[in-house]
């Protein structure tokens, strides 16, 4: 075998060993702005943010979405092992982090294998801005949605219906202030 062969089976076995999957890319923890989050600067990247948070399970791009005076809201109180019909911010990540990563509080549930979020934007002309006091720079964007979890040992679990998303403008950023499901679980 000659110098040049050797090195360019070299050469290709330290390409293979470099490449990364391009149909799961690793996320980039921490970082604002890493290559699957788009910037929040528009109501509808924020939710954009939002399904690839669920689809890609990253708590992070998933805090990124969310407004820090956060409150989710469930219209309908259809499944009672809820316990209540609101929650803050920090409830709402710390469900999530049991979603994404380590399963049910009580151990009920493992985290699902995976998670797949189809949210319908409507287009701009339907979205409504909000005449609240205060709050006529909010933006109201009501999308349907299915929601599916897949597990390994036991049933998926299933979610359809519609969610009114409040987003606020915070300097040159949307955020999601208030999040009311209209679910069926």
């Amino acid at each position: 075998m000659n110098l040049a062969k050797i090195i360019l089976i070299l050469f290709c076995l330290i390409l293979l060993i470099s490449c990364e999957n391009p149909f799961n890319p690793k996320i980039e923890r921490g970082q604002r702005g890493n290559s699957l989050a788009l910037p929040n600067n528009s109501p509808d990247n924020v939710l954009r943010n939002l399904v690839t948070a669920y689809n890609y399970k990253s708590l992070d791009i998933y805090k990124d979405t969310l407004d820090k005076d956060f409150l989710f809201y469930v219209v309908s109180q259809d499944a009672p092992e809820i316990g209540t019909n609101f929650w803050g911010y920090e409830q709402e990540i710390e469900f999530h982090r049991n979603l994404f990563t380590t399963g049910s509080s009580r151990g009920d549930y493992v985290p699902p294998n995976n998670i797949f979020l189809n949210l319908v934007i409507p287009q701009p002309e339907n979205w409504i801005m909000n005449t609240q006091v205060g709050k006529e720079d909010w933006v109201i964007i009501a999308c349907s949605f299915h929601l599916t979890l897949n597990y390994s040992i036991r049933p998926d679990i299933t979610a359809i219906g519609f969610a009114r998303y409040y987003l606020k403008p915070v300097g040159n950023e949307w955020f999601i202030a208030l999040w009311q499901d209209e679910s069926n679980i």
